[in-house]
């Protein structure tokens, strides 16, 4: 969704003071929630239709929007299309700017139409001059580092994306002085001076050459287009004098290819739909099986043969101690087992966030599973956002239930914390990137309306919402628990020191099994420019996979933690599940390193920045996920 198109495809601007149009991503296959929520939010705001039909009538023009550019190794470090220093984007030609939502400022897009390619529906155009320029030395300087840095470029013709490099280069030598003779030779007449002297120092060096002409291919079906080409040509030296001719041309072909298959060219399925998809689910299946065999004997051999003992009276509890009763390990804690957690605000501060960000996950991937998001730009984003805010309320309602659950007090105080604590996380980190963004200059930065708009809705949407489910949470929180609490707390037997470090990093191994293959299509995806994920079934059925994993890892660590007459399972049980995101957060480093070829400040502090949001999320997901598979465990019991 790049703004509203009139039916030739030019840039109808939207005024700004509409969130609606802002927040949007294409309607088709867009969740109708998201749209009923963004209408309570803002006013709403009808555009004029063909944006989605994506129809011209014969001979229309149809507008080649540019979007940014970047070093191939470095995706995320990308600049405005203007950087590259070219005459095609210069004079008074009457520019138009695209507007974006909010995914795509996130994603770092920038559209700018650019007026001399004029490129007309159905028509072929011929050879056709662009502009003429000469390099000075400071142009030709910029422009040869870019080549040399293998700068690519990205344009969008109805909404296709189109990726080239800016030029070539090689290491073989150019003759440069043997070329400016030849370009003198056959340009005396029209240029008595002829070519300007190369300069000595680059004389039998390698010279970049920048492409200056692009060969436009499309393909159309009917009043659609279908397909988009661009093959670059007519690579020419780039040196200090250097004259520069660009040109374009275009042809058109009709195909039969339907409207709704056009982005399936841009998927690459024997990447991404390789058999070690299915090994990777087999393997989760595998350790998913073994986990709950070993959940199911605890529970059918130990603790169901023992529950009705711990029903008992005081007087019976004591005539069974008077008689030389067996109890040992866990056992000995059952008057333990539901006593207040240490710092329970910052646990439910943490339960919470993970509750919020669970539903938020599998409310996108839901729907991401069943449209096509990877079809419309900055959808997924977008729905993110959306989703975010409006599941903020089972947040809520699980941090305020557990909260009053174990007694604890001032929780207005704490409710604030669980409402403000992941975007502050988040912000911090954002605004180590943005200002690294800004000082490059780069397209990564995110407007300030797009900041203004997120904070509105953060304010509007998610601080109600989340103070309702704080309270709905509260009134159906439990008040009594299945087993009674002692009103003395039990010494805790001295373990070694190593025994709890130990079982947190040995559990949190256990899920990064499931999603150490996933994540290496995912990272592949992300940290690349033209790849696109788009096999969320498989994302789901993994996650799906994962969260029974984290459930048993979760129940046998509590188990063992209580075998060893230890009663503080909640920080135990959400901390073993959790330690997953470190062993994710270190293969995203082995990655970086490994499998990239990424560079720079920028590009590294996007990529640490953004892992490391993404770790802590992931943290706080299966942290919560193993509280609340162990606690209901002890409720049902």
């Amino acid at each position: 969704a790049q703004g509203t198109m009139a039916p030739g495809g030019l840039q109808r601007l939207v005024p700004a003071a509409s969130l609606l149009t802002m927040c949007r991503a294409t309607p088709r296959g867009f969740p109708p929630l998201t749209i009923a929520v963004l209408l309570v939010a803002s006013l709403p705001h009808r555009a004029a239709a063909g944006k989605d039909t994506h129809t011209y009538r014969e001979a229309e023009p149809v507008v080649v929007w540019t979007d940014k550019v970047g070093p191939y190794n470095n995706p995320q470090e990308t600049y405005n299309y203007d950087t590259l220093g070219l005459c095609e984007m210069s004079g008074d030609i009457g520019v138009e700017e695209g507007e974006l939502s909010i995914g795509e400022s996130l994603e770092g897009h920038e559209f700018f139409s650019s007026p001399r390619l004029k490129i007309k529906f159905g028509k072929e155009t011929p050879r056709t001059k662009v502009c003429d320029m000469v390099l000075d030395a400071e142009k030709a300087q910029a422009l040869a580092n870019m080549i040399n840095e293998n700068y690519w470029y990205q344009l969008y013709i109805d909404d296709l994306p189109i990726w080239a490099f800016v030029g070539e280069h090689s290491k073989f030598a150019v003759d440069v002085s043997r070329f400016a003779k030849f370009v003198r030779t056959n340009n005396a007449s029209k240029d008595p001076q002829g070519a300007p002297p190369v300069p000595k120092h680059l004389k039998g060096k390698p010279l970049p050459r920048v492409f200056t002409h692009r060969h436009f291919t499309l393909f159309m079906n009917g009043d659609q287009v279908i397909e988009v080409d661009m093959e670059p040509s007519n690579a020419w030296p780039v040196y200090d004098g250097a004259k520069l001719s660009f040109t374009y041309s275009a042809v058109w072909y009709q195909t039969n290819k339907p409207f709704a298959d056009r982005t399936a060219r841009y998927l690459d399925p024997k990447f991404f739909e390789h058999k070690v998809h299915w090994f990777s689910i087999v393997n989760s299946f595998m350790l998913c099986l073994f986990l709950c065999a070993v959940v199911a004997i605890i529970l059918m051999k130990t603790l169901k043969r023992d529950f009705t003992r711990y029903s008992t009276t005081d007087a019976e509890e004591l005539e069974s101690m008077d008689g030389g009763g067996d109890d040992s390990g866990w056992k000995q804690v059952n008057g333990d087992v539901f006593r207040r957690p240490d710092h329970l605000a910052v646990f439910t501060v943490l339960y919470a966030t993970g509750c919020h960000l669970a539903l938020t996950v599998f409310v996108v991937l839901l729907f991401a599973t069943f449209n096509s998001y990877y079809a419309q730009r900055g959808a997924t984003a977008t729905s993110f956002v959306i989703s975010y805010l409006v599941t903020v309320i089972v947040g809520g309602y699980e941090g305020g239930r557990v909260f009053r659950m174990f007694g604890g007090q001032h929780w207005k105080r704490t409710m604030i914390y669980q409402c403000v604590f992941m975007p502050a996380v988040v912000f911090a980190t954002f605004t180590l990137i943005n200002t690294t963004a800004i000082a490059y200059r780069s397209t990564m930065t995110v407007p300030f309306k797009t900041i203004f708009i997120i904070i509105v809705l953060f304010a509007v949407m998610c601080v109600p919402l989340h103070a309702l489910g704080t309270i709905l949470g509260r009134r159906a929180a439990e008040r009594t628990f299945p087993c009674r609490v002692h009103h003395l707390k039990r010494p805790i037997p001295t373990k070694h020191w190593l025994f709890t470090p130990a079982m947190i990093v040995t559990a949190g191994l256990v899920p990064f099994g499931c999603l150490f293959i996933e994540m290496y299509f995912v990272l592949s995806a992300v940290w690349s420019h033209n790849k696109i994920y788009y096999v969320y079934g498989f994302m789901f059925a993994i996650l799906l996979l994962l969260c029974l994993v984290v459930v048993c890892v979760s129940i046998t660590c509590t188990y063992v933690l209580l075998n060893a007459e230890d009663y503080r399972w909640q920080w135990q049980s959400f901390l073993c599940c959790g330690a997953t995101s470190a062993y994710v957060f270190i293969y995203i480093v082995h990655y970086f390193y490994n499998s990239t070829q990424m560079s720079g400040f920028l590009q590294t502090v996007y990529y640490f920045g953004t892992s490391l949001n993404f770790c802590i999320g992931l943290g706080l997901f299966c942290g919560s996920l193993g509280f609340v598979g162990a606690s209901n465990i002890f409720f049902l019991l």
